[in-house]
């Protein structure tokens, strides 16, 4: 519990007053991979939070979870149309999950509506994966790539074809990286 804390501090003021990542990065990718690693150890930790019957433990979860999902909001955008916009919505499922825990362990143990745990983290696994997956740019390029069957026609894959140049940390020079093996010469 109070690791999540201490992340849930980390990740507020990483995001305070920045822009939503916009596309696809390492940037991005690195930091949706942390999200959704905060955001499934929350929801694994709810469990134990939920079996000990401490209310006050059971209180700051909920509250630790929607620091989440606001950082969540703050970085990625707030609608799942914004291009990392998946990310959000995870932590939305997340929360979603543990209102559904918290209305059947005030019910006994028993789903109001049943099924509503495991569809909450059924969507909560379909928009992490999401997240994940818009946030890589290669991943992203390659989705790209299969929307543009001209580029992929021209140079035999997607834009992970294109000449990606470096500088060579030994020698400063500037390289080509080299391409995958499907690449045309």
């Amino acid at each position: 519990m109070k690791k999540i804390f201490i992340l849930l501090i980390m990740v507020t003021a990483i995001t305070a007053n920045a822009e939503p990542f916009k596309g696809a990065s390492p940037e991005s990718l690195e930091q949706a991979t942390k999200q959704m690693q905060a955001l499934s150890k929350a929801m694994t930790d709810g469990a134990s939070i939920l079996k000990s019957g401490d209310l006050t433990s059971v209180s700051a979860h909920s509250k630790d979870i929607s620091v989440l999902v606001d950082a969540g909001k703050d970085q990625f955008g707030s609608t799942i149309f914004e291009p990392l916009g998946s990310c959000f919505a995870a932590g939305v499922s997340s929360r979603t999950w543990w209102n559904a825990q918290l209305a059947a362990a005030q019910n006994g143990g028993v789903e109001k509506i049943p099924g509503s745990i495991k569809g909450a983290f059924d969507e909560y696994q379909e928009r992490r994966d999401d997240c994940l997956h818009s946030a890589d740019p290669v991943a992203s390029a390659s989705a790209a790539a299969d929307l543009d069957p001209e580029l992929k026609k021209k140079i035999g894959g997607g834009r992970e074809c294109l000449t990606v140049f470096t500088v060579d940390t030994e020698t400063k020079e500037v390289i080509a990286k080299p391409k995958p093996a499907h690449c045309k010469s």
